[in-house]
């Protein structure tokens, strides 16, 4: 038996001595992960846009169709046994790109649940586009010093998108998985620990919290939508 015959026999048997193994793999990406590509200025669909995974080689892109949807091909590659005592279901993210005439590349984090055939995409993907010449936002005043790149840039212009939502009528292009795809993807682009290299960090973080929070509400919203009658909150006083 070869050398690496042997490391995956030995794998696989101490497969059966744990509660559960996992197939890790580069790349684990849904075959059926959908999206929708909004113009933000417009609040209107894109169509004709090309949207793409930039870290994955080999997947041909996906052309955005007269509702701004679209459907990104899966990969499974680079698949490799590991024996964990844990279970074998986990999350990853993949970043997606979107390019359209006249507008700012936007991006969008795809999350998918893997540990089977195929993964399984967590939610619709949510891409929000921005004119090429938009203004900046009081954000990036904030954030000047500790930006790096156009992820980052599109992320503050989409933090200030969502802090003017109204959390009772929402855009009609919205469903109940928007919000968690939006605030993931922010939360990925412009995680905690990046605001401390801002020398106005304070600041900048509670301004992002206070922009995010109509997502937040939005969400809770939904939440207790999906709770049966008998155990959703009481109306606060004045809230009818």
């Amino acid at each position: 038996m070869s050398g690496f015959a042997t490391h995956v026999f030995a794998a696989l048997m101490a497969c059966l001595g744990l509660t559960a193994c996992i197939s890790q793999r580069e790349h684990v990406l849904a075959p059926d992960a959908r999206g929708i590509v909004i113009d933000a200025l417009q609040n209107q669909p894109v169509q004709g846009a090309t949207v793409r995974y930039p870290e994955v080689g080999g997947l041909a892109p996906a052309i955005t169709d007269a509702e701004g949807s679209f459907t990104l091909p899966g990969l499974t590659d680079k698949r490799m046994i590991v024996a964990l005592p844990m279970g074998g279901i986990y999350r990853s993210l993949t970043e997606v790109r979107v390019s359209a005439t006249g507008l700012a590349d936007g991006y969008a984090s795809a999350a998918f649940i893997n540990g089977g055939r195929p993964a399984k995409a967590v939610y619709r993907i949510v891409v929000l586009m921005f004119p090429a010449a938009a203004a900046e936002t009081p954000l990036h005043e904030l954030m000047r010093d500790c930006v790096e790149g156009p992820e980052q840039d599109h992320a503050l212009h989409l933090a200030g998108y969502v802090s003017a939502l109204d959390p009772k009528n929402p855009p009609v292009w919205f469903d109940e998985e928007t919000p968690e795809a939006l605030l993931e993807h922010l939360h990925h682009a412009l995680p905690s620990s990046g605001f401390m290299a801002c020398e106005r960090m304070s600041e900048a973080y509670e301004m992002f919290k206070t922009q995010t929070e109509p997502l937040e509400a939005i969400r809770r919203a939904a939440y207790i939508e999906s709770l049966p009658l008998h155990l959703r909150p009481s109306p606060e006083p004045g809230s009818e």
